[in-house]
Protein backbone atom coordinates (compact mmCIF):
# COMPACT_ATOMS: atom_id res chain seq x y z
CA UNK A 1 0.00 0.00 0.00
CA UNK A 2 3.04 2.11 0.81
CA UNK A 3 4.58 0.98 -1.95
CA UNK A 4 1.89 1.95 -4.29
CA UNK A 5 1.19 5.37 -2.92
CA UNK A 6 5.02 6.06 -3.62
CA UNK A 7 5.06 4.92 -6.88
CA UNK A 8 1.59 7.60 -7.47
CA UNK A 9 3.23 10.09 -5.48
CA UNK A 10 6.17 9.58 -7.74
CA UNK A 11 4.02 9.86 -10.90
CA UNK A 12 2.32 13.49 -9.81
CA UNK A 13 6.00 14.56 -9.20
CA UNK A 14 7.28 13.40 -12.57
CA UNK A 15 4.05 15.03 -14.42
CA UNK A 16 4.15 18.20 -12.11
CA UNK A 17 7.83 18.65 -13.00
CA UNK A 18 6.83 17.75 -16.87
CA UNK A 19 4.20 20.35 -17.09
CA UNK A 20 6.78 23.20 -15.42
CA UNK A 21 9.55 22.40 -17.79
CA UNK A 22 7.12 23.26 -20.63
CA UNK A 23 6.08 26.68 -18.97
CA UNK A 24 9.66 27.77 -18.59
CA UNK A 25 10.06 26.72 -22.46
CA UNK A 26 8.02 29.21 -23.00
CA UNK A 27 9.82 32.24 -22.87
CA UNK A 28 13.29 30.83 -23.11
CA UNK A 29 11.90 29.35 -26.70
CA UNK A 30 10.47 33.30 -27.41
CA UNK A 31 13.79 34.86 -26.34
CA UNK A 32 15.78 32.35 -28.35
CA UNK A 33 13.55 32.84 -31.57
CA UNK A 34 13.45 36.71 -30.84
CA UNK A 35 17.44 36.93 -30.69
CA UNK A 36 17.45 34.60 -33.86
CA UNK A 37 15.32 37.17 -36.06
CA UNK A 38 17.57 40.26 -35.12
CA UNK A 39 20.03 38.47 -35.88
CA UNK A 40 18.53 37.50 -39.26
CA UNK A 41 17.68 40.98 -39.83
CA UNK A 42 21.00 42.57 -39.23
CA UNK A 43 22.80 40.06 -40.92
CA UNK A 44 20.97 37.70 -43.41
CA UNK A 45 18.21 40.44 -44.71
CA UNK A 46 17.85 41.21 -47.95
CA UNK A 47 18.55 45.19 -46.73
CA UNK A 48 21.57 44.06 -44.87
CA UNK A 49 24.48 45.81 -46.46
CA UNK A 50 22.29 49.37 -46.21
CA UNK A 51 23.89 51.35 -43.82
CA UNK A 52 22.02 52.43 -40.32
CA UNK A 53 22.38 51.55 -36.41
CA UNK A 54 21.77 47.81 -36.02
CA UNK A 55 18.91 48.16 -33.16
CA UNK A 56 16.77 49.98 -35.87
CA UNK A 57 17.72 47.30 -38.50
CA UNK A 58 16.47 44.86 -36.20
CA UNK A 59 13.27 45.45 -35.13
CA UNK A 60 10.85 48.99 -35.90
CA UNK A 61 10.16 49.41 -32.19
CA UNK A 62 12.65 52.42 -32.26
CA UNK A 63 11.22 53.54 -35.34
CA UNK A 64 7.42 53.96 -33.48
CA UNK A 65 8.97 55.01 -30.08
CA UNK A 66 10.04 58.04 -31.66
CA UNK A 67 6.95 58.65 -33.63
CA UNK A 68 5.36 58.08 -30.41
CA UNK A 69 6.93 60.83 -29.08
CA UNK A 70 7.12 63.18 -32.05
CA UNK A 71 10.88 63.72 -32.75
CA UNK A 72 10.86 60.73 -35.32
CA UNK A 73 11.92 63.25 -38.18
CA UNK A 74 14.56 65.32 -36.28
CA UNK A 75 15.87 61.83 -35.39
CA UNK A 76 16.21 60.37 -39.01
CA UNK A 77 17.95 63.70 -39.62
CA UNK A 78 20.85 62.58 -37.42
CA UNK A 79 20.87 59.15 -38.52
CA UNK A 80 21.51 61.03 -42.17
CA UNK A 81 24.25 63.02 -40.64
CA UNK A 82 25.57 60.02 -39.13
CA UNK A 83 25.29 57.46 -41.97
CA UNK A 84 24.81 58.96 -45.10
CA UNK A 85 22.12 59.91 -47.67
CA UNK A 86 20.60 56.56 -47.50
CA UNK A 87 19.59 55.00 -44.06
CA UNK A 88 17.70 51.68 -43.22
CA UNK A 89 15.46 53.25 -40.83
CA UNK A 90 13.59 49.63 -39.97
CA UNK A 91 13.77 45.78 -40.90
CA UNK A 92 11.88 46.76 -44.12
CA UNK A 93 12.45 50.72 -44.56
CA UNK A 94 15.04 52.66 -46.47
CA UNK A 95 15.45 56.60 -46.24
CA UNK A 96 16.58 58.71 -48.42
CA UNK A 97 17.81 62.26 -49.26
CA UNK A 98 19.01 62.75 -52.60
CA UNK A 99 18.17 64.55 -55.69
CA UNK A 100 18.14 61.36 -57.24
CA UNK A 101 16.06 59.24 -55.42
CA UNK A 102 13.31 61.88 -55.43
CA UNK A 103 13.58 61.03 -58.82
CA UNK A 104 13.38 57.21 -58.89
CA UNK A 105 10.90 57.16 -55.91
CA UNK A 106 8.41 59.58 -56.87
CA UNK A 107 8.85 60.08 -60.55
CA UNK A 108 7.29 59.59 -63.54
CA UNK A 109 7.47 56.21 -64.16
CA UNK A 110 6.04 53.47 -66.08
CA UNK A 111 5.28 51.38 -63.11
CA UNK A 112 4.31 53.05 -60.33
CA UNK A 113 5.99 53.34 -56.93
CA UNK A 114 2.60 52.64 -55.17
CA UNK A 115 1.64 54.26 -51.59
CA UNK A 116 2.63 52.30 -48.90
CA UNK A 117 -0.94 50.86 -47.08
CA UNK A 118 -0.15 50.76 -43.76
CA UNK A 119 0.43 55.07 -44.33
CA UNK A 120 -3.34 55.92 -44.95
CA UNK A 121 -4.82 59.42 -44.96
CA UNK A 122 -8.13 57.85 -45.41
CA UNK A 123 -11.44 60.45 -44.75
CA UNK A 124 -13.36 59.22 -41.44
CA UNK A 125 -15.62 57.94 -44.48
CA UNK A 126 -13.35 55.96 -45.98
CA UNK A 127 -14.18 56.77 -49.70
CA UNK A 128 -10.55 57.88 -51.68
CA UNK A 129 -9.69 60.99 -52.29
CA UNK A 130 -6.99 62.47 -54.36
CA UNK A 131 -4.01 61.88 -51.58
CA UNK A 132 -5.04 58.45 -50.95
CA UNK A 133 -6.91 56.90 -54.44
CA UNK A 134 -4.93 53.85 -56.42
CA UNK A 135 -3.23 55.57 -59.52
CA UNK A 136 -6.48 54.89 -61.97
CA UNK A 137 -8.94 56.22 -59.74
CA UNK A 138 -5.80 59.46 -58.59
CA UNK A 139 -5.69 59.91 -62.36
CA UNK A 140 -9.52 60.02 -63.05
CA UNK A 141 -9.85 62.84 -60.02
CA UNK A 142 -7.04 65.02 -60.77
CA UNK A 143 -8.03 65.88 -64.25
CA UNK A 144 -10.94 66.82 -62.95
CA UNK A 145 -9.32 69.29 -59.85
CA UNK A 146 -7.23 70.42 -62.30
CA UNK A 147 -9.34 72.69 -63.65
CA UNK A 148 -10.19 74.31 -59.88
CA UNK A 149 -5.86 74.80 -59.84
CA UNK A 150 -5.12 75.96 -62.91
CA UNK A 151 -3.84 79.10 -63.68
CA UNK A 152 -6.97 81.03 -65.12
CA UNK A 153 -8.65 79.74 -62.04
CA UNK A 154 -6.33 81.71 -59.79
CA UNK A 155 -6.70 84.96 -61.37
CA UNK A 156 -10.27 83.93 -60.92
CA UNK A 157 -9.83 83.37 -56.92
CA UNK A 158 -7.84 86.76 -56.77
CA UNK A 159 -10.83 88.26 -55.16
CA UNK A 160 -11.25 85.56 -52.95
CA UNK A 161 -7.74 85.24 -51.84
CA UNK A 162 -7.74 89.40 -51.16
CA UNK A 163 -10.97 89.24 -49.34
CA UNK A 164 -9.63 86.88 -46.33
CA UNK A 165 -6.69 89.03 -46.51
CA UNK A 166 -8.23 92.06 -45.63
CA UNK A 167 -10.30 90.66 -43.05
CA UNK A 168 -6.86 89.59 -41.26
CA UNK A 169 -5.05 93.01 -41.80
CA UNK A 170 -7.78 93.93 -40.57
CA UNK A 171 -8.60 92.05 -37.30
CA UNK A 172 -4.82 92.67 -36.51
CA UNK A 173 -5.04 96.27 -37.11
CA UNK A 174 -7.61 96.25 -34.46
CA UNK A 175 -6.13 94.20 -31.98
CA UNK A 176 -2.60 95.23 -32.03
CA UNK A 177 -3.20 98.19 -29.78
CA UNK A 178 -4.72 95.78 -27.01
CA UNK A 179 -1.39 93.83 -26.40
CA UNK A 180 0.59 90.90 -28.17
CA UNK A 181 -1.08 89.14 -30.73
CA UNK A 182 -0.76 85.48 -31.24
CA UNK A 183 0.00 85.39 -35.77
CA UNK A 184 0.36 81.43 -35.64
CA UNK A 185 -3.29 81.91 -34.56
CA UNK A 186 -4.63 84.59 -37.01
CA UNK A 187 -2.52 82.74 -40.05
CA UNK A 188 -4.35 79.66 -39.57
CA UNK A 189 -8.01 81.16 -39.13
CA UNK A 190 -7.38 82.98 -42.37
CA UNK A 191 -5.97 80.41 -44.61
CA UNK A 192 -8.37 78.16 -43.15
CA UNK A 193 -11.48 80.61 -43.65
CA UNK A 194 -10.01 81.06 -47.36
CA UNK A 195 -9.89 77.60 -48.46
CA UNK A 196 -13.07 76.46 -46.87
CA UNK A 197 -14.81 79.17 -49.16
CA UNK A 198 -13.40 77.66 -52.18
CA UNK A 199 -13.80 73.93 -51.10
CA UNK A 200 -16.86 74.04 -49.72
CA UNK A 201 -18.58 77.55 -50.51
CA UNK A 202 -18.71 79.35 -47.26
CA UNK A 203 -15.79 79.99 -44.76
CA UNK A 204 -15.33 78.50 -41.62
CA UNK A 205 -15.66 82.03 -39.55
CA UNK A 206 -12.81 81.74 -37.89
CA UNK A 207 -11.92 85.45 -38.58
CA UNK A 208 -15.09 86.88 -37.81
CA UNK A 209 -15.05 85.44 -33.95
CA UNK A 210 -11.15 85.16 -33.20
CA UNK A 211 -11.80 81.61 -32.54
CA UNK A 212 -11.08 78.11 -34.23
CA UNK A 213 -13.91 76.53 -35.34
CA UNK A 214 -14.52 72.85 -34.41
CA UNK A 215 -13.16 71.73 -37.75
CA UNK A 216 -10.13 73.80 -37.65
CA UNK A 217 -9.67 72.66 -33.51
CA UNK A 218 -9.73 68.96 -34.12
CA UNK A 219 -6.91 69.36 -36.75
CA UNK A 220 -4.24 68.85 -33.79
CA UNK A 221 -5.15 65.79 -32.44
CA UNK A 222 -6.56 63.89 -35.50
CA UNK A 223 -2.94 63.86 -36.58
CA UNK A 224 -1.86 62.38 -34.00
CA UNK A 225 -4.46 59.57 -34.43
CA UNK A 226 -3.48 59.27 -37.79
CA UNK A 227 0.55 58.44 -36.79
CA UNK A 228 -0.94 56.26 -34.02
CA UNK A 229 -2.83 53.97 -36.70
CA UNK A 230 0.66 53.96 -38.62
CA UNK A 231 2.32 51.81 -36.29
CA UNK A 232 -0.69 50.09 -35.01
CA UNK A 233 -0.82 49.22 -38.92
CA UNK A 234 2.91 47.85 -38.75
CA UNK A 235 2.29 44.97 -36.35
CA UNK A 236 -1.07 44.29 -37.53
CA UNK A 237 -3.05 45.01 -33.91
CA UNK A 238 -5.56 47.63 -35.03
CA UNK A 239 -7.74 45.70 -33.04
CA UNK A 240 -6.29 48.21 -30.07
CA UNK A 241 -6.92 51.59 -31.56
CA UNK A 242 -9.49 52.09 -28.77
CA UNK A 243 -6.56 51.44 -25.76
CA UNK A 244 -4.73 53.72 -27.63
CA UNK A 245 -7.54 56.65 -27.92
CA UNK A 246 -7.81 56.62 -24.12
CA UNK A 247 -4.75 57.14 -23.73
CA UNK A 248 -4.58 59.82 -26.46
CA UNK A 249 -7.31 62.79 -26.97
CA UNK A 250 -10.77 61.01 -25.98
CA UNK A 251 -12.63 62.61 -28.78
CA UNK A 252 -10.73 62.73 -32.00
CA UNK A 253 -12.16 59.98 -34.33
CA UNK A 254 -15.42 60.97 -32.78
CA UNK A 255 -14.46 64.81 -34.04
CA UNK A 256 -13.63 64.07 -37.48
CA UNK A 257 -16.50 61.89 -38.30
CA UNK A 258 -18.30 64.60 -37.58
CA UNK A 259 -16.25 66.91 -39.26
CA UNK A 260 -16.60 64.82 -42.39
CA UNK A 261 -20.41 64.83 -42.10
CA UNK A 262 -20.25 68.55 -41.42
CA UNK A 263 -18.22 69.10 -44.81
CA UNK A 264 -20.44 66.68 -46.90
CA UNK A 265 -23.92 68.62 -45.89
CA UNK A 266 -21.92 71.36 -46.77
CA UNK A 267 -20.21 70.53 -50.06
CA UNK A 268 -24.12 68.98 -50.88
CA UNK A 269 -25.53 72.32 -50.60
CA UNK A 270 -22.80 73.79 -53.06
CA UNK A 271 -23.11 71.40 -55.31
CA UNK A 272 -26.70 72.00 -55.84
CA UNK A 273 -26.09 75.76 -56.80
CA UNK A 274 -24.31 74.59 -59.84
CA UNK A 275 -21.44 76.42 -61.36
CA UNK A 276 -21.44 80.07 -60.33
CA UNK A 277 -20.10 82.76 -62.51
CA UNK A 278 -20.17 85.32 -59.50
CA UNK A 279 -17.71 83.08 -57.01
CA UNK A 280 -15.46 80.81 -58.84
CA UNK A 281 -14.52 78.85 -56.47
CA UNK A 282 -13.33 74.79 -56.70
CA UNK A 283 -16.38 73.39 -57.64
CA UNK A 284 -17.75 76.45 -59.90
CA UNK A 285 -14.86 75.05 -62.33
CA UNK A 286 -15.19 71.18 -61.54
CA UNK A 287 -18.64 71.65 -62.29
CA UNK A 288 -18.51 73.88 -65.41
CA UNK A 289 -16.32 71.16 -66.78
CA UNK A 290 -18.41 68.81 -66.43
CA UNK A 291 -21.46 70.56 -68.18
CA UNK A 292 -18.84 71.10 -70.77
CA UNK A 293 -17.65 67.89 -71.89
CA UNK A 294 -19.72 65.47 -70.45
CA UNK A 295 -23.28 67.09 -70.83
CA UNK A 296 -23.75 67.29 -66.88
CA UNK A 297 -23.54 63.50 -66.82
CA UNK A 298 -21.76 61.82 -63.99
CA UNK A 299 -20.02 58.61 -65.94
CA UNK A 300 -18.04 56.92 -63.42
CA UNK A 301 -15.00 56.09 -65.11
CA UNK A 302 -14.98 59.81 -65.97
CA UNK A 303 -15.94 62.08 -63.48
CA UNK A 304 -16.53 61.78 -59.65
CA UNK A 305 -19.09 60.62 -57.49
CA UNK A 306 -20.82 63.01 -54.81
CA UNK A 307 -18.92 61.08 -51.82
CA UNK A 308 -15.62 61.58 -53.64
CA UNK A 309 -16.01 65.26 -53.91
CA UNK A 310 -16.88 65.22 -50.13
CA UNK A 311 -14.20 63.43 -49.91
CA UNK A 312 -12.07 65.76 -51.76
CA UNK A 313 -13.11 69.04 -49.81
CA UNK A 314 -12.64 67.62 -46.68
CA UNK A 315 -9.09 66.89 -47.41
CA UNK A 316 -8.10 69.79 -49.59
CA UNK A 317 -9.60 72.21 -46.84
CA UNK A 318 -7.05 70.69 -44.80
CA UNK A 319 -3.75 69.92 -46.74
CA UNK A 320 -4.43 73.46 -48.46
CA UNK A 321 -4.81 75.14 -44.87
CA UNK A 322 -2.13 73.67 -42.36
CA UNK A 323 0.41 74.03 -44.37
CA UNK A 324 0.09 77.61 -45.53
CA UNK A 325 -0.48 78.75 -41.63
CA UNK A 326 2.78 76.45 -40.86
CA UNK A 327 5.07 78.20 -43.63
CA UNK A 328 3.57 81.94 -42.81
CA UNK A 329 4.28 81.62 -39.17
CA UNK A 330 7.91 79.96 -39.94
CA UNK A 331 8.77 82.54 -42.24
CA UNK A 332 7.40 85.19 -40.01
CA UNK A 333 9.56 84.03 -36.73
CA UNK A 334 12.58 83.31 -38.88
CA UNK A 335 12.72 86.82 -40.11
CA UNK A 336 11.94 88.18 -36.69
CA UNK A 337 14.96 86.53 -35.60
CA UNK A 338 17.71 88.00 -38.75
CA UNK A 339 16.60 91.77 -38.68
CA UNK A 340 18.39 92.34 -41.88
CA UNK A 341 16.54 89.78 -43.77
CA UNK A 342 13.61 91.55 -42.27
CA UNK A 343 14.42 94.80 -42.69
CA UNK A 344 15.85 93.97 -46.45
CA UNK A 345 11.82 92.14 -47.01
CA UNK A 346 9.87 95.40 -45.81
CA UNK A 347 12.12 97.62 -47.64
CA UNK A 348 11.69 95.84 -51.31
CA UNK A 349 7.68 95.43 -50.34
CA UNK A 350 6.86 99.02 -49.22
CA UNK A 351 9.40 100.38 -51.98
CA UNK A 352 7.37 98.60 -54.59
CA UNK A 353 4.15 99.42 -53.90
CA UNK A 354 2.51 102.82 -52.68
CA UNK A 355 -0.39 101.35 -51.41
CA UNK A 356 -1.32 97.86 -50.16
CA UNK A 357 -4.13 97.59 -52.62
CA UNK A 358 -1.60 97.49 -55.01
CA UNK A 359 -0.49 94.17 -53.84
CA UNK A 360 -2.05 91.05 -55.72
CA UNK A 361 -1.24 87.79 -55.57
CA UNK A 362 0.79 88.08 -59.60
CA UNK A 363 2.60 91.63 -59.21
CA UNK A 364 4.21 89.55 -55.95
CA UNK A 365 5.98 86.76 -57.90
CA UNK A 366 7.57 90.00 -60.58
CA UNK A 367 8.01 92.23 -58.10
CA UNK A 368 9.62 90.38 -55.11
CA UNK A 369 12.35 88.42 -55.53
CA UNK A 370 13.59 88.33 -52.06
CA UNK A 371 9.82 87.44 -50.04
CA UNK A 372 10.04 84.50 -53.08
CA UNK A 373 13.43 83.62 -51.49
CA UNK A 374 12.62 84.18 -48.09
CA UNK A 375 9.81 81.47 -48.46
CA UNK A 376 11.54 78.78 -50.28
CA UNK A 377 14.12 79.32 -47.24
CA UNK A 378 11.83 79.08 -44.80
CA UNK A 379 10.06 76.13 -46.21
CA UNK A 380 13.77 74.23 -46.62
CA UNK A 381 14.43 74.78 -42.56
CA UNK A 382 10.67 74.64 -41.34
CA UNK A 383 8.73 72.55 -44.39
CA UNK A 384 5.12 72.15 -43.47
CA UNK A 385 5.34 67.98 -44.77
CA UNK A 386 8.15 67.38 -42.79
CA UNK A 387 7.75 63.76 -42.64
CA UNK A 388 8.29 60.90 -45.02
CA UNK A 389 5.68 60.16 -47.49
CA UNK A 390 6.29 56.28 -48.12
CA UNK A 391 6.13 54.39 -51.24
CA UNK A 392 6.39 50.60 -51.89
CA UNK A 393 9.01 49.23 -53.97
CA UNK A 394 7.33 47.12 -56.88
CA UNK A 395 7.19 43.88 -58.64
CA UNK A 396 10.91 42.86 -60.06
CA UNK A 397 12.61 45.47 -57.43
CA UNK A 398 14.68 49.12 -57.55
CA UNK A 399 18.01 50.43 -58.16
CA UNK A 400 18.07 53.32 -55.99
CA UNK A 401 21.08 55.55 -55.20
CA UNK A 402 23.51 52.62 -56.39
CA UNK A 403 21.91 50.10 -54.42
CA UNK A 404 19.30 47.24 -55.08
CA UNK A 405 15.55 47.23 -53.32
CA UNK A 406 13.99 44.38 -53.67
CA UNK A 407 10.18 44.19 -54.34
CA UNK A 408 7.56 45.14 -51.45
CA UNK A 409 9.97 47.06 -49.47
CA UNK A 410 9.47 50.71 -47.80
CA UNK A 411 11.42 53.79 -49.40
CA UNK A 412 10.88 57.58 -49.01
CA UNK A 413 12.79 60.45 -48.96
CA UNK A 414 12.32 62.32 -45.48
CA UNK A 415 11.61 66.46 -46.17
CA UNK A 416 13.02 67.18 -42.94
CA UNK A 417 16.53 65.41 -42.93
CA UNK A 418 16.73 66.19 -46.83
CA UNK A 419 16.29 70.10 -46.60
CA UNK A 420 18.70 70.23 -43.51
CA UNK A 421 21.24 68.10 -44.43
CA UNK A 422 24.82 69.40 -45.35
CA UNK A 423 24.90 67.23 -48.17
CA UNK A 424 22.19 69.23 -50.01
CA UNK A 425 22.27 72.93 -48.65
CA UNK A 426 25.77 75.04 -47.64
CA UNK A 427 25.73 75.97 -44.23
CA UNK A 428 22.61 74.22 -43.80
CA UNK A 429 21.52 75.07 -40.58
CA UNK A 430 21.76 78.87 -41.53
CA UNK A 431 18.61 81.24 -42.40
CA UNK A 432 20.07 82.43 -45.52
CA UNK A 433 17.40 83.36 -48.19
CA UNK A 434 19.92 84.28 -50.76
CA UNK A 435 20.97 81.27 -51.66
CA UNK A 436 17.60 81.55 -53.57
CA UNK A 437 18.44 84.31 -55.47
CA UNK A 438 19.46 83.58 -59.07
CA UNK A 439 23.33 83.15 -59.49
CA UNK A 440 23.73 82.53 -55.50
CA UNK A 441 25.08 79.65 -54.13
CA UNK A 442 25.49 75.95 -55.22
CA UNK A 443 23.14 74.22 -53.30
CA UNK A 444 21.05 70.94 -54.68
CA UNK A 445 17.68 73.13 -55.57
CA UNK A 446 17.08 69.66 -56.99
CA UNK A 447 16.20 68.29 -53.46
CA UNK A 448 13.78 70.80 -52.83
CA UNK A 449 10.36 69.46 -53.26
CA UNK A 450 7.92 70.85 -50.81
CA UNK A 451 5.02 69.84 -52.93
CA UNK A 452 6.30 66.51 -53.65
CA UNK A 453 7.50 65.53 -57.08
CA UNK A 454 6.19 63.18 -60.22
CA UNK A 455 2.58 62.77 -61.42
CA UNK A 456 1.31 62.88 -56.86
CA UNK A 457 2.45 65.84 -56.69
CA UNK A 458 0.28 68.62 -54.72
CA UNK A 459 -2.10 69.98 -57.23
CA UNK A 460 -2.29 73.08 -54.83
CA UNK A 461 0.96 74.22 -55.53
CA UNK A 462 0.12 77.36 -56.97
CA UNK A 463 -2.23 78.26 -54.77
CA UNK A 464 -0.42 77.89 -51.93
CA UNK A 465 2.46 79.85 -53.06
CA UNK A 466 0.19 82.88 -54.39
CA UNK A 467 -1.58 83.14 -50.69
CA UNK A 468 1.68 83.19 -48.93
CA UNK A 469 3.18 86.18 -51.23
CA UNK A 470 0.20 88.17 -50.95
CA UNK A 471 -0.88 87.56 -47.22
CA UNK A 472 2.96 87.95 -45.91
CA UNK A 473 3.63 91.21 -48.55
CA UNK A 474 0.50 92.59 -47.14
CA UNK A 475 0.51 92.27 -43.29
CA UNK A 476 4.64 93.24 -43.47
CA UNK A 477 3.58 96.23 -45.73
CA UNK A 478 1.21 97.14 -42.69
CA UNK A 479 2.63 96.46 -40.13
CA UNK A 480 5.95 96.98 -38.20
CA UNK A 481 6.48 93.99 -35.47
CA UNK A 482 8.86 92.00 -33.01
CA UNK A 483 8.52 89.08 -31.22
CA UNK A 484 7.55 89.32 -27.47
CA UNK A 485 10.92 88.40 -25.68
CA UNK A 486 10.47 85.36 -23.51
CA UNK A 487 12.24 82.35 -23.53
CA UNK A 488 9.59 79.89 -25.17
CA UNK A 489 8.96 82.55 -27.74
CA UNK A 490 12.50 83.45 -29.17
CA UNK A 491 13.21 79.66 -29.14
CA UNK A 492 9.89 78.91 -30.93
CA UNK A 493 11.09 76.74 -33.22
CA UNK A 494 13.12 74.82 -31.56
CA UNK A 495 11.99 71.26 -29.64
CA UNK A 496 8.49 71.11 -31.64
CA UNK A 497 6.87 67.59 -32.10
CA UNK A 498 5.80 66.42 -35.29
CA UNK A 499 2.71 64.45 -35.64
CA UNK A 500 1.79 64.49 -39.27
CA UNK A 501 1.95 68.37 -38.78
CA UNK A 502 4.03 70.65 -36.41
CA UNK A 503 3.41 71.21 -32.89
CA UNK A 504 3.44 74.80 -32.76
CA UNK A 505 3.15 77.18 -29.58
CA UNK A 506 1.58 80.39 -30.04
CA UNK A 507 4.08 83.19 -31.68
CA UNK A 508 3.23 86.37 -29.63
CA UNK A 509 4.08 89.33 -31.81
CA UNK A 510 3.84 93.09 -31.11
CA UNK A 511 2.16 94.38 -34.23
CA UNK A 512 2.43 98.60 -34.74
CA UNK A 513 0.77 100.07 -37.93
CA UNK A 514 3.56 101.37 -40.03
CA UNK A 515 4.44 104.83 -40.71
CA UNK A 516 3.88 105.77 -44.93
Amino acid sequence: MAASNTREMDVWGIELAYRVLNVSIIPGAFLILTCLYFIRNIYFHPLSEHPGPRLWAATRLPWCWHQYRGNLNHRLQELHEQYGTAVRVAPDEISYISATAWRTIYGQRSVEMPKDPNFSLLTPSGVQNILTADRKTHTRQRRLLSHAFSEKALREQEPILQTYCTKLCAQLEERCSSGPVDLFDWYTFATFDLVGDLAFGQSFGCLETGVASPFVESIKTGSQELMVNQMLRYYHIMFLRPLFALLGPSSTTGSRAANMRRAAETVRCRLARGPTADRKDFWHHVLTHIAENEGGIRDAKTTMSEAEMYANAFSISIAGSEGTATTLSGATFLLLRHPDAHRRLVDEIRGNFAAETDITASNTAEKLPFLSAVLNESVRLYPPVAITLPRRVPANGEVIDGRFVPAGYTVGVNHLACYRSGSNFEDAGAFRPERWLDGCGTDSHECFKPFSHGPRACLGKNLAWAELRLILARVLWRFDMELVETNENLSWLDNQKIWGFWAKPPLLCRLVPARK
